[in-house]
């Protein structure tokens, strides 16, 4: 399935003609503020605990900038059909546990989960109404595999009652995989169809056997537990069209600058690029572009893609990194954006870093 997935990009990334002028598979714009996507399962999502049917699922990858990526790096998927809308995770993780008791099961191993099905304005709303929900599950009971979900209780959550939620999780001595299942029917006011709008946040929590003492969002911040406003803006498609990239690419392709802690040679400054695992053979290079205060480009570097994680599994963990001297310019006076190339020379998008506060601590 890897093997059709790169092939049907290659082909893409090659075309000479636009995807919009193709008549058997044209390009749906996307609303305006989007800034992800969930993708139309190909067939049916068995709920296995195996991310075998996920090759093709928008993906947003989280913690690639982390100081002990094979306990954090993780990938989250979004998938829906006609029913449910569907989660996928990859996560490394050889300390697997999650000792929450009762509604506690952000602590430790976990999922903390944000939807807002409702429409209009309310859609991203302040408050939390009927038809926005916060959850957790996790795949994990102490140390056992043993998958469960709970409501956020009493604040940030609405009065909406779900039913048939399926949490799904296998685990191997390099991470776990976990899906969740959520019926549309728990939203009647919402329809699932192509060009639908909702609202999600992604937050992974980790806790090395122990309670959380990590954790990362893929869209927003600890904002997103205040009010929905903080979610991303995700719209149903039935694919990952080429030509969404320049939108929606920053959310799959997310890049991160510091300055990491207990750094081996003189200081120096990093950037990481996340690649997502369907792209982990199609990047070809990856430039850093440092900017003055006023735009202009001042210096590049060539950024390292590095595959990281158990190779032989074949996971699809990639991520480009490069580095300069903390002397070469001094705090506050540049930015940095990333531009990515295809192996075929052709330009994929540009990002930059993202303006929140993610609430991880990445150089420890």
């Amino acid at each position: 399935m890897r093997t059709a997935t790169l092939a049907a990009w290659t082909a893409l990334l090659l075309a000479t003609v636009p995807t919009s002028s193709r008549a058997n598979d044209p390009s749906v714009p996307l609303a305006k503020g989007v800034r992800g996507l969930v993708t139309r399962a190909s067939g049916g999502v068995i709920m296995d605990g195996k991310l075998t049917e996920w090759s093709t699922a928008f993906c947003t990858p989280v913690h690639y900038n982390h100081g002990n990526l094979n306990e954090r790096a993780a990938q989250f998927f979004y998938q829906w059909d006609e029913t449910a809308l569907y989660i996928g995770l990859r996560c490394l993780d050889t300390k697997q546990a999650n000792p929450g008791q009762g509604g506690a099961v952000f602590n430790g191993d976990a999922v903390e989960f944000y939807l807002d099905t409702r429409s209009g304005d309310a859609l991203r709303g302040k408050d939390w109404t009927d038809g926005a929900v916060h959850l957790f599950y996790s795949p994990f009971v102490n140390a056992e595999l043993k998958p469960r979900w709970v409501m956020r209780d009493g604040i940030a959550t609405s009065n909406t009652v779900l039913k048939g939620v399926e949490v799904a999780a296998t685990a191997t001595p390099w991470g776990y995989d976990c899906e969740f299942k959520l019926p549309w029917a728990n939203f009647p006011q919402f329809a699932p169809k192509l060009g639908a709008l909702l609202a999600i946040d992604a937050e992974l929590c980790s806790g090395d056997g122990g309670t959380r003492t990590d954790r990362t969002f893929a869209y927003g911040s600890p904002l997103s537990v205040q009010q929905p406003a903080s979610l991303g803006l995700l719209e149903l498609v039935r694919s990952f069209d080429p030509e969404y990239l320049p939108i929606i690419g920053p959310s799959s392709f997310p890049m991160w600058v510091e300055t990491p802690w207990g750094q081996p040679d003189r200081a120096q400054c990093q950037a990481v690029i996340a690649i997502p695992p369907a792209f982990a053979e199609i990047v070809g290079k990856v430039e850093v572009r440092l900017h003055d205060a006023d735009g202009k480009i001042v210096k590049t570097v060539i950024a390292v893609i590095e595959p990281f994680g158990p190779p032989e599994k074949g996971l699809g963990f990639t991520r480009a990194v490069a580095r300069w001297s903390i002397d070469d310019f001094a705090p506050n006076t540049y930015f940095a954006t990333a531009q990515i190339t295809a192996r075929t020379g052709k330009p994929m998008l540009t990002v930059t870093t993202r303006m929140v506060h993610e609430a991880n601590m990445s150089g420890r």
